[in-house]
């Protein structure tokens, strides 16, 4: 409103000056035309100050022209963005790695033993760490490991290699500085010193032993140098091979594995599904038997067949230690103190206390027609079962008792009268 009272003002009063402009002469002497030109650009800067002037797209502008008739051709606008060619790529050379500083070798000379001073900050010890903890790096580097003082000493009297050795406590390295430092002239061992509160993330026992090694498994050129010895000494292997099956308790196996060594029988066969007999509670449960005696581990039931000595394939006898006593109502089972015809070479197949034997061993045991037997300890009312170490050591000397007496092999089996 205000702009249009000064707009009628602004015309009014040019009325009157373009009256006075024609009636009087210029003063000045500057022509009408220039005043009047004059007035009309004031005037449409009056005008223009009401435009309100706001930022227009080229699209809006193309549709107004597009609307009026009055479009112009559109015209092409060279692509003024310039293609900025890519930073180049700067290479960073990887950081230098440091340097290892070498660990200081530590003679001792009251052990005569050359040994390291290791803390878990040291790079070595997670390699040390990977090796006594990781199951299928020991497997594929066929390694044990071994703790305390008394079975590290018999694997060494066993004549396998010891790689590393590592203890916390001197006076039980003392206890064994002869053996270890023959170890380490023969075979390099490598000895480490740790503290004893950081041995316990090595060790799998609740209290270490302060002693702990990594040794090779035994080889058959170690079993063998050990079966001469045997030998030597007047002990002959019997043809017995003991099959494991569902023993899933290592104490148990290490047992069994003991025994068959005390024994000694041929070899253990240890089936698929079976625990590890390596495992550190297996290898204590059997007190070194897993050194004296071939192991045989991971077997299949296709595979057990070719696990029979060749030349006595044609009259092996197997046996089932069965004490389930559904399972030995559906069978012809024998009291074990009733065999009677032993083989060339005999199987004895016995599982574990709580899954039993499977029917795998059944299936197995069938192949051989009547050269297959289950058989069956007797016990008192209310016992439902043995210990799976203690029922097999039953077994394992009957066996070598009848094996030792002449004829045995010529002997039916006497049937049970039940």
């Amino acid at each position: 409103m205000f702009y249009n009272m000064l707009k009628r003002s602004f015309q009014s009063n040019l009325r009157h000056v373009n009256n006075f402009n024609v009636l009087r002469p210029s003063s000045s002497g500057v022509p009408r035309n220039d005043i009047t030109d004059a007035l009309d650009i004031e005037a449409n800067l009056f005008e223009n100050s009401a435009i309100k002037h706001e930022p227009v797209s080229t699209r809006e502008v193309l549709r107004k022209n597009r609307n009026k008739g009055t479009a112009k051709p559109q015209r092409k606008v060279k692509d003024q963005s310039v293609s900025l060619a890519p930073p180049p790529k700067f290479s960073i050379p990887p950081a230098a790695r440091p340097t290892p500083v070498p660990l200081s070798v530590i003679k001792d000379s009251e052990l005569n033993l050359e040994f390291v001073r290791l803390t878990l900050q040291d790079p070595l010890t997670s390699t040390l760490l990977t090796t006594v903890r990781s199951r299928k790096r020991r497997d594929k580097n066929r390694q044990i490991i071994i703790e305390g003082r008394r079975l590290i000493k018999e694997a060494l009297q066993c004549g396998l290699k010891m790689s590393s050795l590592i203890f916390s406590q001197k006076d039980q390295l003392a206890l064994l500085k002869e053996e270890v430092a023959q170890a380490q002239l023969e075979t390099g061992t490598k000895i480490y010193k740790v503290p004893q509160h950081d041995l316990k993330t090595w060790s799998s026992l609740v209290t270490p032993p302060g002693l702990l090694a990594v040794f090779d498994r035994p080889s058959e050129k170690g079993l063998e140098k050990n079966l001469a010895e045997q030998q030597r000494l007047g002990t002959q292997p019997l043809p017995i091979t003991v099959v494991c099956d569902n023993i899933r308790e290592p104490n148990n196996l290490g047992s069994i594995i003991r025994t068959c060594a005390a024994l000694p029988c041929s070899q253990v066969v240890v089936t698929r599904g079976c625990c590890d007999p390596w495992e550190s509670k297996a290898l204590r449960g059997g007190c070194g038997g897993q050194f004296r005696v071939p192991i045989l581990d991971d077997v299949s039931w296709e595979e057990l067949s070719m696990t029979i000595p060749a030349d006595s394939a044609d009259n092996c006898h197997v046996f089932i230690a069965e004490s389930n006593k559904q399972k030995l109502a559906n069978r012809q089972a024998i009291d074990y103190a009733d065999i009677a015809q032993i083989g060339s070479h005999n199987l004895l197949i016995i599982g574990g206390e709580s899954h039993g034997v499977s029917e795998e061993a059944y299936n197995f045991m069938n192949l051989v027609g009547g050269k297959g037997k289950c058989v069956y300890i007797p016990l008192a009312a209310g016992i439902d079962s043995l210990n799976v170490a203690s029922a097999l050591t039953l077994l394992l000397f009957e066996l070598r008792r009848k094996l030792n007496q002449p004829g045995s092999q010529s002997i039916d089996v006497k049937e049970n009268p039940e």
